[in-house]
């Protein structure tokens, strides 16, 4: 019956598992291996709070205030031609209403170029100033992984890294030693 059979079972299992713990005790152990060193970091807090990832914001900053300086110009002579056009509905020959309208469908044409344009040109700055800050940051990491003993250092990214300690985030000690590494010598500090 099914109870007899269970009993059956769990004997059986309690019989090879004698046998396991056995020939498990005789067999000689594996060498012991140090505890895996797990480190976090916030890569994006370092970039952001590192002297070169201050200087990208900065530079990408200018570059919007550039770019919306001149979209607002291009901007007024479109309105300046849409406004001539709709005084002059009333008074201005069709050839002429014709060419002030051209003008002002060449006037927002240019525009949208001139913004899509700069939206890939500040995309590609940003991305490759990213690309150069990851090369300065590689070595940086590589340091402090063989210099702490890390086996992993992960990216603290939401969703990859669930729940980690104080002790294991080494995002301010990253940030210090990459502004330290990537400063001129005469601007590191002695201690």
């Amino acid at each position: 019956s099914w109870t007899m059979t269970r009993m059956t079972g769990a004997k059986f299992l309690g019989s090879l598992m004698a046998l396991l713990i056995l020939a498990v005790g005789t067999a000689p152990l594996p060498a012991q291996e140090a505890p895996i060193k797990i480190a976090i970091v916030d890569l994006e807090a370092v970039v952001a709070q590192s002297k070169q990832g201050q200087d990208l914001q900065a530079r990408m900053e200018s570059f919007q205030q550039q770019v919306q300086q001149e979209m607002t110009n291009l901007n007024q002579q479109a309105n300046e031609l849409r406004q001539r056009l709709a005084d002059g509905a009333n008074s201005l020959s069709e050839s002429r209403l014709a060419e002030l309208n051209k003008e002002y469908e060449d006037a927002t044409i240019a525009l949208r170029r001139f913004r899509d344009d700069k939206q890939r040109e500040g995309q590609k700055m940003q991305e490759e100033s990213l690309r150069e800050i990851e090369d300065l940051l590689e070595p940086v990491f590589e340091k402090v992984r063989d210099e702490m003993g890390f086996d992993l250092i992960l990216n603290n990214v939401p969703g990859v890294v669930l729940m980690a300690g104080e002790r294991v985030d080494i995002t301010p000690m990253m940030i210090e030693r990459f502004n330290t590494a990537a400063a001129p010598s005469g601007d590191q500090e002695t201690d």
